[in-house]
């Protein structure tokens, strides 16, 4: 028997170079216990132009989040990058300053399956690199297992050339299995832009002999787009807090799909799909606050985000 411990957090809009986010699971590993396996996940971000011109927005060249792991006992260090450029001398703001909005940063959330040596542990990891649309290797899973994947990270880059873009669509899945094995899948594009790119994929394939945690879809409740506000969607969701329990004490978003559609194919400043602030815990229920955003606001320019954008996603709760 094993049980999932959760913790996430955002990078700081200052994160100095090769500073990690770290994640101490010391509290929850018992005496004999250690980490088992664990698996990384980009519970969101923000990626924000910092401009050498006159204007706010530019073109597209490359995109990306990645999220690099070194465990150390009980300790998880997690190095996050986020990557904005159009190869011209743009880039990814941070940290901000009063009048360009928000730093580029990602919202970093860590699993870690603690146990015995002598257990058997459930798939908790992380597929990175998979070229986009493309199947990862088979992963070995248990029998009568429940499977689910979620983003860890993403990189589209310009086929040839910068461009304007009309949005941002990321996805990840898990297959049926087939003989105990699973493979993941995902996919990152720019929209009426051509790109390439590859993205990285966690996966957790659990049984009953994985305790203390649940995971259930969250569906926001999204208001009309606001402008360069973006477009906020509310949660809630109720656990039924098993047996042996008697309260949640951590909890995070896991993000399946993202998409942000533009009004319209254009340059931007600015591309968001993240949580604001923390999320709240209220005995068997967690909820909280996403915003998707995306915009130009150069004068005589102006550009947001569509209705149409929506995300895919869920909340994974420890209890204890």
């Amino acid at each position: 028997m094993a049980h999932l411990s959760v913790r996430t957090q955002a990078m700081s809009d200052a994160n100095p170079f090769a500073s990690p986010i770290v994640f101490d699971f010391s509290q929850d590993v018992g005496d004999g216990e250690q980490i088992l396996a664990y698996a990384t996940a980009m519970s969101g971000f923000t990626l924000n132009y910092q401009t050498n011109s006159l204007y706010w927005a530019e073109e597209a060249g490359a995109v990306g989040v990645s999220l690099t792991p070194n465990l150390v006992g009980t300790v998880l260090g997690i190095g996050g990058n986020v990557m904005l450029t159009d190869y011209d001398g743009d880039s990814a703001l941070d940290p901000p300053t009063s009048d360009s909005g928000p730093g580029s940063v990602a919202q970093v959330s860590a699993l870690a399956v603690i146990g015995t040596p002598l257990t058997q542990p459930p798939v908790c990891a992380t597929a990175y690199g998979l070229n986009s649309g493309q199947n990862s290797s088979p992963i070995p899973i248990g029998d009568n297992t429940t499977s689910l994947a979620f983003m860890a990270g993403f990189s589209v880059a310009a086929s040839e050339g910068t461009g304007e873009i009309g949005g941002l669509t990321l996805t990840s899945s898990v297959g049926s299995p087939v003989g105990n094995q699973v493979t993941v899948t995902g996919g990152v594009g720019l929209t009426d832009f051509s790109t390439t790119g590859t993205v990285d994929v966690g996966v957790l394939s659990y049984g009953p002999d994985l305790v203390g945690f649940a995971v259930q879809a969250a569906t926001p409740t999204w208001g009309a787009p606001n402008g360069q506000q973006g477009m906020s969607g509310t949660f809630s969701v109720d656990f039924t807090i098993p047996s042996g329990y008697s309260t949640i004490t951590q909890a995070a978003l896991l993000l399946q799909d993202v998409t942000v559609v533009y009004d319209d194919t254009a340059e931007f400043q600015l591309i968001q799909a993240m949580q604001t602030g923390d999320l709240g815990i209220d005995g068997g229920t967690v909820s909280g606050t996403f915003v998707l955003n995306m915009y130009n606001p150069d004068a005589a320019a102006h550009h947001y985000i569509s209705a149409d954008s929506t995300t895919t996603m869920s909340v994974i709760a420890q209890f204890a």
